[in-house]
């Protein structure tokens, strides 16, 4: 799967400040910024939002490599790290950019898809997805469109764990607790009868 590395035109801006900010957007740009490991201090540039939404409109989305080819000369490879935007217009306002380095790992949410039709679905479960997305820790140009998994297996009453999902060469995913993305649900008939009805009955004081 390769990479989705698109390139983007930035102005430097030395001001900042809602004035400037202003003076940008009636040139039709944005104000901006990237920031990283690497950077003393965050660079203040200025981006064409058009050209921005253009930019990550691949299937890699907000983990497009991005080249920001700066008006001073240089450029700074970057992903989007977050934006904001106007609640009515739904205009891009303002972008913020995570400058990375190739040879140095990242750490990025991705999309987690669930393949098959699993057996505890077949038997009369349903599936629940728990988490649509999980942090991934590998090279920049190494980072997946999304993870899939096939559940074909999953039996009633079982859990797929973040741990055993499938992930591609050079690819891990980022956990502190082994925790729950999928559960199946066990059929109804099955949770019905005396044993369930007990089990749901107040108990008594002891």
């Amino acid at each position: 799967m390769s990479m989705d590395q698109t390139t983007l035109a930035a102005q430097v801006r030395e001001k900042t400040g809602k004035g400037v900010a202003h003076r940008l957007r009636a040139q039709k740009l944005i104000p901006a910024v990237v920031y990283g490991p690497h950077s003393e201090k965050p660079l203040n540039i200025a981006v064409d939002p058009k050209a921005l939404r253009e930019a990550i409109r691949t299937p890699h989305k907000l983990n497009t490599l991005l080249t920001l080819k700066l008006d001073k000369g240089g450029e700074r490879l970057a992903l989007l790290k977050d934006y904001q935007q106007d609640p009515i217009s739904r205009a891009v306002l303002h972008a913020d950019f995570y400058e990375v380095k190739m040879g140095e790992p990242v750490t990025v949410p991705v999309p987690l898809v669930l393949e098959g039709r699993a057996e505890g679905v077949a038997a009369g479960g349903v599936l629940t997805q728990l988490r649509r997305e999980v942090d991934v820790v590998c090279m920049p140009d190494r980072i997946p469109e999304k993870l899939t998994h096939d559940v074909t297996n999953l039996k009633a009453g079982a859990a797929l764990h973040v741990a055993d999902v499938a992930v591609p060469e050079g690819v891990k995913i980022r956990y502190l607790t082994n925790y729950a993305v999928a559960t199946i649900s066990v059929p109804e008939a099955e949770t019905t009868g005396p044993a369930a009805a007990e089990a749901a009955a107040p108990k008594g004081k002891k």
